[in-house]
């Protein structure tokens, strides 16, 4: 009986729930005096220039369409994401700026939700449901900053989980979903390393053929809509490159301490990283814990990015659990 009541009410129920939160988000998120930043506008922005031919590296035409989206900035949130990112852009600046801010929030939340439901299954836990680890998803503080900054950083999490499922039994598939983590290569870049050789040392090719395709798919994509947009690119870097060093990484810690002015000291850690990755020639089944490293040691990075860490820290958890005399 409590089946057939569930299986009656499930959808309308969760209809219901989703037509609350997307009324509310859209109120919430578009609003100033709830969320003063929101990355997503730089998203936003970019996507509508990429559809109308403007340039989305462009410091001026950005700031102009986020202050029409309503945001009362004094300067640009840039979009830093190399080119191959603007055809997921491109939908969501298609829409009014509500509307797309409202449909990226439930974009993030399935992302997060997905990637816990996969998590559960690769663990090694009876009974693999899901709850505990969206539990622990959604109370996670990186993973609520990026929901609010409207970060891009979650919808790179699922990318990291299938491709480390996917891989050897299917490698062209876990190059597609690699091609995802280059949005932000130097977030993941000693998981890219290790997939990449256990590619070549398994002679799959398939897994360099998925992530060529994808990349060089996208990017055929963004020519196509902006012939110029990687010399648009390119030139934003060498007139404007972002400002923003102070971050909660090592390099910017070290660049407090010594001095400002040494730059080098910012790619001092992914030195370190790589140089453990060459001693240690991680496998497939340690990508969880060398997620750990890529953060930790990333040139740059900012608090919601952490949210990849969920890949070694949820893992982690059960694996403390299951071996306690007292797991509650």
């Amino acid at each position: 009986m409590r089946r057939t009541v569930y299986r009656v009410m499930r959808w309308p129920l969760l209809i219901a729930a989703g037509a609350m939160l997307f009324a509310l988000s859209e109120r919430i998120l578009t609003s100033p005096s709830f969320i003063r930043l929101d990355d997503f506008v730089e998203y936003w922005a970019a996507g509508r220039l990429t559809l109308t031919g403007g340039n989305p590296y462009d410091p001026e035409q950005m700031l102009r369409l986020e202050r029409a989206a309503g945001r009362p900035l004094e300067e640009a949130v840039m979009l830093w994401p190399p080119p191959w990112v603007l055809p997921l852009l491109v939908p969501f600046g298609a829409l009014p700026y509500p509307l797309a801010r409202s449909l990226w929030f439930l974009l993030q939340l399935a992302a997060l939700a997905w990637s816990g439901t996969q998590l559960s299954r690769s663990l090694h836990v009876r009974p693999a449901r899901p709850w505990g680890v969206w539990a622990l998803v959604f109370t996670f503080a990186p993973a609520l900053h990026a929901l609010k900054a409207g970060q891009i950083t979650p919808l790179m999490l699922p990318a990291l989980v299938e491709a480390m499922r996917a891989f050897p039994r299917h490698p062209f598939r876990a190059g597609l979903w690699s091609a995802l983590l280059l949005v932000k290569p130097h977030l993941a870049y000693l998981v890219l390393l290790t997939l990449l050789a256990e590619s070549i040392r398994q002679r799959k090719p398939g897994f360099a053929l998925g992530l060529f395709a994808a990349v060089a798919g996208a990017s055929a994509l963004s020519g196509l809509l902006q012939p110029a947009v990687f010399e648009q690119y390119l030139h934003a870097w060498q007139h404007h490159p972002p400002a923003d060093w102070a971050t909660a990484t090592l390099g910017g810690f070290l660049r407090l301490l010594i001095g400002p002015s040494y730059v080098a000291l910012q790619f001092l850690p992914p030195l370190i990283g790589l140089g453990l990755w060459l001693r240690y020639r991680p496998s497939i089944s340690e990508i969880p814990l060398w997620t750990l490293i890529s953060l930790a040691t990333a040139a740059y990075g900012w608090t919601f990015d952490l949210t990849l860490a969920l890949v070694g820290l949820i893992p982690a958890f059960y694996h403390l659990i299951s071996h306690s005399p007292a797991p509650r």
